[in-house]
């Protein structure tokens, strides 16, 4: 006699070691987020089109993308490109301006090892001799930038050049150097909620932080009229990135995290470390989203909120393996308010390509993580626009959370194994009754699709296998109708759901799922 068995598995994904371990959870997935329990399609994103209809479109690969507001509340958005050329950009209603500085030296666009053969994980294990010894090479990560507002004004420096470049809103004119004497071989910068520029890094020495006059960013000889100066942070790392906090300004090395919090005169800033081995994966693998400070560092995600904490991740040795050592320097974070997310972009490392492929997305509220095959060069939160505003490889600019256009690409959830009782039962599933919604007509449809068809929002597929190491049998897909007939037969199933139609852009509810089975023998 048939008998419902409820499919209702918790919001978020966990991929471990294995597949099996996975068992009454999603193990995989793309374009999807829990609501409340309740998961749906992320949303959409458009090509952001300049007044003459054309795409806004950058030339090089995206690096680094700030966003700012002038005085009479104009949104500014700015990007850095590497590549030959490598450029620098900023947007404002409609108009892309070209604002690269004169002579400015090229980013690498990828990264690269150094000459030499037999770094960790760059060599099958066993492939050279025992005791005879390699070449250790090194990691020469990609170029990156770093933008920041001091007020109107839009500061910025590429990691190839290491000059400060300083740009006034005026679209006649281009990015020039700071004056001054400010020092060389800059990594990053970072604007400081006292109206102090830090300047991160030098040819000097990659721990030095220096910083002009307050209020200005010309005067940086330290007179006692002034208040410029410079601290080198100990530190075994070397500087990478900083974000201002309303309390004190973050500043992460590759190693450690350390916070600058301003004493005024004769020192103006304290340095104290506040986080041990928890340095930062890539420049921009940080972002801050409700007070806190999120980022993937090397190995780890980490929130930072007046202390440095770990972030349990069910996903995180699936992202460790995915990630390409190589190009790591390009991973990029951003936060979503709306939906209390944090996502960084990363390139993975079975990809062709080398360019950000992949994303993990944690959502901060529920503690749950979710994954995806779509990769963004660069972005910029909410705030100053109303959207994250996101540059793809090609310098292509992007408005995200916005209808349900995906590009043609399909959302999707994949279960591990489901098993009735212990798993040592064979279950015989004669009908699947969801739990959806969709726009149309009917719970759980899709009103009318293409060529005029009556379709679903929504297909189901199950992979049958007797035992976890078995090979698995693909039965459907099942257009996911209010009551779906399925003849199959199995002691364990993974479920497999996906959009119908993904290209109309229709959303859709899925909340849980219950199984008509018969219960068969033990085998």
């Amino acid at each position: 006699m048939e008998q419902l068995v409820k499919i209702d598995l918790p919001p978020g994904m966990y991929k471990p070691g294995t597949l099996y371990e996975a068992g009454q959870r999603w193990y995989n997935g793309s374009l999807v987020r829990w609501v409340k329990g309740v998961a749906r399609p992320v949303g959409g994103w458009a090509t952001v089109k300049a007044t003459s209809g054309a795409a806004v479109q950058a030339t090089g690969f995206p690096r680094g993308s700030h966003s700012w507001r002038g005085n009479d509340g104009s949104s500014w958005l700015a990007v850095g490109t590497t590549g030959v050329p490598s450029k620098a950009y900023a947007y404002n209603a409609g108009v892309l301006t070209d604002i690269t500085p004169a002579g400015l030296t090229n980013g690498q666009s990828d990264g690269r090892l150094s000459p030499g053969a037999g770094s960790y994980n760059n060599a099958k294990y066993g492939l050279n001799l025992y005791g005879v010894g390699t070449i250790v090479s090194s990691l020469i990560p990609a170029d990156t930038w770093s933008l920041d507002n001091f007020g109107e004004t839009l500061l910025g420096v590429l990691t190839s050049d290491g000059v400060i470049y300083q740009w006034d809103r005026n679209v006649a004119h281009i990015f020039v150097a700071v004056t001054g004497s400010p020092p060389t071989g800059v990594r990053a910068i970072v604007v400081t909620p006292q109206r102090f520029l830090l300047a991160l890094g030098s040819t000097a020495d990659p721990r030095l932080v220096s910083w002009p006059s307050q209020q200005t960013t010309t005067v940086w000889a330290p007179g006692v009229a002034n208040s410029a100066g410079s601290f080198p942070i100990p530190t075994p790392g070397r500087l990478l990135a900083g974000i201002a906090t309303p309390q004190e300004t973050l500043i992460w090395t590759d190693a450690d995290l350390w916070a600058a919090t301003y004493i005024g005169a004769p020192f103006y800033y304290r340095f104290d470390k506040r986080g041990d081995n928890c340095g930062l994966a890539g420049p921009n693998a940080g972002t801050m989203l409700d007070g806190a400070a999120y980022w993937f560092g090397n190995g780890q995600f980490y929130r930072y909120d007046g202390a440095v904490r770990t972030i349990d991740c069910d996903v995180l040795e699936h992202v460790i393996n995915d990630l390409s050592p190589t190009q790591r320097a390009k991973i990029s974070a951003v936060a979503v308010p709306d939906f209390g997310e944090v996502t960084w972009y990363y390139p993975s490392a079975s990809q062709s390509g080398t360019e950000n492929d992949r994303y993990v997305t944690l959502n901060v509220q529920a503690g749950h993580w979710t994954l995806g095959y779509v990769g963004r060069a660069a972005c910029s939160s909410t705030g100053t626009f109303p959207n994250p505003m996101c540059w793809k490889s090609d310098g292509t600019l992007l408005q995200h959370e916005t209808g349900r256009n995906h590009d043609g690409l399909v959302a999707f959830l994949e279960s591990g194994p489901v098993e009735l009782g212990n798993g040592d039962r064979v279950m015989r599933i004669q009908t699947a009754l969801p739990d959806t919604r969709g726009p149309g007509f009917g719970v759980g449809s899709f009103g009318v699709g293409k060529f005029g068809s009556t379709r679903t929002a929504l297909q189901l597929s199950f992979f049958a296998a007797d035992n976890p190491m078995d090979a698995e049998t693909l039965v459907g897909p099942y257009d996911l109708l209010k009551r779906t007939d399925v003849r199959l037969e199995a002691r364990q199933v993974r479920l497999y759901l996906s959009e119908n139609e993904a290209s109309s852009g229709q959303d859709w509810r899925y909340g849980s799922l219950r199984l008509g089975v018969i219960p068969g023998g033990y085998r």
